[in-house]
């Protein structure tokens, strides 16, 4: 066993101890306090302590400072303190999410808060990173499918690093909505970040020991949480810790050199971001929105809203052909999240790793069809299970078609632009990106007004 691999196990043990055994006192004193949420999503509309995330935080705090002196007294021969430097994103995306906890931050004023926990990244590359032998925080060679390590100097830490925080955290804020929703599908989303890391480190990315140690933390911390988020409820982890989780999947994948592999995994979350932004025209809070995406029912269900100013949600899609109970709804954001996460493995062994290394893009495309394939296997699998499978069918292939779609462009850009080099192929880039994310849209339309209508069939036939 590795020092590296022995200091992750530790760190995650550590994590685990202490955030199960913090998180009753942090329960005890919010409610003292008085910072409760509804369940909005219960009968009896139970009252639950908020703010939970800072037990996430203190557990993920104390098993970073172990890792941090492991990495001094275990074969190193020097302290990490990039260590130090993910401990620091964390407390201020904390901060941030305790101050919208407590004080309610604007929906637009929030996502330019979260960018400024970038800023230990950037300043400790600028400053000790640039003087041996510390090491620097990341890389502006991001790994991209086919085109292998690209250089971006400028465009990576002034562009792509603060939006690359702002829309982690974000991205999981809209999605904890439920009970046991965001440690769960967060937890399968660092395990694939995890396995990806051991093997990067195999064929020699040093980075990739960032990224193993940073997922084993955050997974025995998200472990010990669900224990008290899982339905029903003790604690919400509340923006302190939506924000901090999300945070650290940025800070992991701009650390780890695991950029586009982090993106494929927390696609579900982006999913449904894209989709609630693009629907209400802008950034709101849930208590700004003129309708609910979901109506809760009498029997504890929910089923997709018919109020044509609602958001469309991943979760107004996965109920639009029927109510669920809240158990299931879970269960399927979970189920999409391990979909993502797979896509998320297999995209590992679309990047040319080694300098030279050349992947010609009709075999890319090869490498892409096979995985496809399987998916597609898989989704007409989820068509015979039963109902709820039914449903995630048709999500699972948008997703799938979502990926499908860029990577094999990744592949016919990269051979454009070495064999018919042009000052246009940026343009034609954007271009791209655009056609891409309304098509995405429009697809994400069909679907929804698809489901409705089985939906009223299927009431038509019962009644």
């Amino acid at each position: 066993m590795t020092p590296l691999i022995f200091l992750a196990i530790i760190g995650l043990l550590v994590a685990f101890i202490v955030t199960f055994l913090i998180m009753p006192y942090v329960i005890r004193a919010m409610k003292r306090r008085g910072v409760v949420g509804v369940d909005v999503h219960k009968i009896n509309k139970p009252e639950i302590a908020e703010m939970g995330g800072l037990g996430i935080l203190f557990g993920v705090t104390i098993a970073g400072i172990v890792l941090f002196l492991g990495s001094g007294l275990i074969g190193f021969g020097l302290f990490d303190f990039r260590i130090l430097v993910f401990l620091a994103v964390l407390l201020i995306a904390g901060f941030i999410g305790v101050i919208d906890d407590l004080k309610s931050l604007g929906p637009k004023v929030k996502p330019i808060l979260t960018m400024i926990a970038c800023l230990p990244i950037l300043l400790y590359t600028w400053v000790l990173g640039a003087i041996p032998p510390f090491l620097p925080a990341y890389v502006p060679l991001p790994y991209l499918p086919f085109l292998g390590a690209t250089r971006l100097t400028i465009v990576y830490p002034l562009i792509l690093i603060p939006l690359a925080i702002a829309i982690t955290s974000n991205a999981v804020n809209m999605s904890d909505v439920f009970n046991g929703v965001m440690p769960l599908t967060t937890t399968i989303m660092f395990v694939a970040l995890l396995i990806a890391s051991l093997f990067m480190m195999t064929i020699g990315i040093s980075e990739a020991g960032l990224g193993l140690m940073f997922c084993s933390i955050m997974i025995g911390s998200l472990l010990a949480y669900y224990y008290y988020n899982r339905n029903p409820a003790r604690v919400f982890a509340g923006d302190t810790g939506s924000l901090l989780v999300g945070a650290a999947i940025g800070a992991v994948a701009i650390m780890g050199r695991l950029e586009i592999i982090a993106i494929v995994a927390l696609l579900p979350a982006i999913m449904n971001a894209f989709y609630s932004l693009v629907s209400i025209g802008g950034l709101l809070e849930r208590r700004q929105m003129r309708a609910r995406p979901t109506v809760f029912q009498e029997d504890g269900t929910l089923s997709a809203s018919s109020d044509p100013k609602a958001p469309i949600t991943l979760t107004r899609l996965i109920v639009a052909r029927g109510a669920l109970t809240e158990q299931q709804i879970t269960l399927s954001l979970a189920t999409l999240t391990f979909a993502s996460s797979v896509l998320a493995f297999l995209t590992v062994f679309l990047i040319p790793y080694f300098p030279g290394a050349i992947i010609s893009w009709p075999f890319s495309l090869l490498l892409v069809m096979i995985p496809l394939c399987l998916i597609f296997g898989v989704y007409f699998v989820l068509r015979r299970i039963d109902q709820l499978g039914i449903r995630l069918a048709g999500l699972v292939a948008i997703m799938v078609g979502v990926w499908g779609v860029g990577m094999p462009v990744f592949a016919l850009l990269d051979y454009l632009i070495i064999y018919y080099p042009s000052f246009l192929w940026p343009i034609v880039g954007i271009v791209f990106v655009f056609g891409w994310l309304a098509l995405w849209h429009f697809s994400t339309r069909l679907y929804f007004k698809f489901e409705i209508k089985k939906s009223v069939k299927v009431t038509e036939v019962g009644s």
